[in-house]
């Protein structure tokens, strides 16, 4: 049996004021096929680059296999061919076996790194990671993969024996781990089960500490005025040893002051009963997720029944036309999935509504190869539109709410909610994970009210926890959205309708 044993690694990068890891401890067995969850920035990267030897970290680390990362570096003018020589003796049968397994064909191991799709790189270098002798380590796999693309490739992964792979994509981590590696504030938590058996018991834990709190709480307040009640008894009992009784005769000094110091020290101990429950209730409160807070936001209510009308519209992309003759109605309160094929056109149709809609900030999107004929009519339909690459999130995060004119509080506080570091606010957000810019783009896309939300692949690059969060805000405020998306769980819960390019 063959393990890794990871104890009290601790790591920081030198730019970064916080630790990434803090005293990160874990023990996982090869065979088990592990899923690696966690926010954006909380170190699943780091984590697979510490197991390859890419950075150096405090700790004991022991681990019975060597390992290999996915992606790795590819030059463009390298054969897909190429790949195979790390695929030990026999290697180009094993290549070319994997290949297949994953749907691709013969013919492509003749052509160029650099002239595949991004779906057939992540394809080819899967098929070499996973001939190699070496442990698999594999980051967000999925990125450039539609749903079907999504569904083989964990079909794929439940045929092999043992890997770790980072994803934030729920449905396909369900359909191809059987543990779950959680990473939160620089530690590891390891269960036994997919993510929903993580998520499940995550969130009954959650919900049995915030009810623990709120007890501790009431029982601290019930306490605080036990004990100011017991201290003013103790002190009135004090003054009566040098008044008379009622008889006339009086007090016994000595029994008046004995009660009296009794009572005090009833009224202390309440006191420290009441200082440890609030302690409790404190440490209770930073066990509840941060991402339990819900996010809502204001659609603007359309007097129209129909928010956007498109009618044998013809798309083009770079002067080609990429969809003919195309009608869509999208009604208030619909929320429609385009779904089809990589490059059918999803994207450059949201890009000609979005352009369509205009409003938006001076250069703030590149539409310029999307165009329509006839253009849509959005009769004063206001759009929010979230673009798939988050080319328009730039400057420092309260630079870029005053661009889009949101209030910098309001944009602080959903940036929160989605999980967004407080230690980033000030950061230029080139500097930021995709993932980060990415949830910028959200909060200022929710905190301003539309009539229609038009979003290109929103959860690429973030992490489950702002996912949920999302979805969660999308489907109690039901407002007006055209969306492609290949989140598989999402495209399921939040869509009314589903188109198919």
């Amino acid at each position: 049996m063959s393990l890794i044993k990871a104890e009290n690694i601790n790591f920081s990068y030198y730019s970064s004021l916080a630790p990434v890891f803090s005293g990160l401890t874990f023990t996982a067995d090869c065979s088990w096929k592990t899923a690696l969850v966690g926010g954006n920035g909380s170190g699943k990267t780091t984590l697979f680059k510490i197991l390859c030897g890419e950075e150096r970290a405090g700790g004991r680390l022991v681990a019975d296999v060597r390992f290999s990362r996915f992606p790795f570096d590819v030059s463009d003018d390298e054969t897909v061919s190429d790949l195979s020589a790390t695929c030990g003796e026999g290697g180009g049968w094993k290549f070319l076996r994997e290949l297949t397994l994953l749907g691709l064909d013969e013919d492509i191991l003749y052509r160029p790194f650099g002239t595949l799709s991004g779906g057939e790189r992540t394809k080819a270098m899967l098929a070499a990671l996973f001939c190699s002798e070496n442990f698999p380590l594999i980051d967000e796999p999925t990125d450039s993969l539609d749903i079907v693309g999504r569904r083989r490739l964990a079909e794929y992964l439940k045929t092999k024996r043992g890997y770790i792979v980072a994803s934030h994509d729920r449905a396909f981590l369900n359909a191809c781990t059987d543990h779950t590696l959680h990473l939160s504030d620089g530690k590891a938590e390891l269960i036994c089960g997919s993510y929903s058996v993580w998520k499940e018991e995550s969130d009954r834990r959650a919900a049995y500490n915030a009810q623990k709190k709120q007890r501790l709480e009431t029982e601290a307040e019930r306490m605080f005025a036990a004990a100011d009640r017991t201290k003013v008894w103790a002190n009135r009992a004090e003054r009566e040893k040098f008044g008379v009784q009622k008889s006339g005769l009086k007090a016994d000094r000595g029994f008046v002051s004995a009660s009296a110091a009794r009572v005090m020290k009833r009224s202390k101990t309440a006191a420290q009963r009441r200082t440890e429950a609030a302690e409790e209730a404190k440490r209770l409160a930073s066990l509840i997720p941060s991402g339990a807070a819900k996010l809502s936001f204001p659609p603007l209510i359309c007097r129209k029944q129909c928010v956007l009308s498109l009618t044998n519209c013809n798309v083009f992309a770079g002067g080609v036309r990429v969809i003919e003759a195309f009608s869509l109605n999208a009604l208030r309160g619909e929320r429609i999935a385009l779904t089809g094929a990589n490059g059918c056109g999803k994207s450059t149709l949201l890009k000609a509504i979005a352009r369509a809609a205009g409003g938006f900030p001076e250069n703030a999107f590149d539409f310029s190869c999307a165009a329509a004929d006839p253009a849509p009519d959005m009769g004063g339909v206001v759009v929010s539109y979230v673009s798939q690459a988050c080319e328009d999130v730039r400057g420092t995060p309260a630079e870029y709410a005053a661009e889009w004119k949101i209030e910098e509080p309001a944009f602080k506080s959903m940036l929160a909610k989605l999980g967004f570091a407080n230690t980033d606010w000030n950061r230029d957000m080139s500097l930021l994970s995709t993932g980060q810019r990415k949830k910028a783009a959200l909060a200022r896309s929710l905190l301003t009210p539309a009539h229609l939300y038009v979003w290109d692949e929103p959860f690429n690059y973030l992490d489950v926890t702002a996912r949920e969060a999302v979805e969660e805000a999308v489907l109690s405020s039901s407002p007006a959205i055209i969306f492609v998306e290949h989140d598989e769980e999402f495209a399921s819960r939040a869509a009314t309708k589903v188109i198919k390019l």
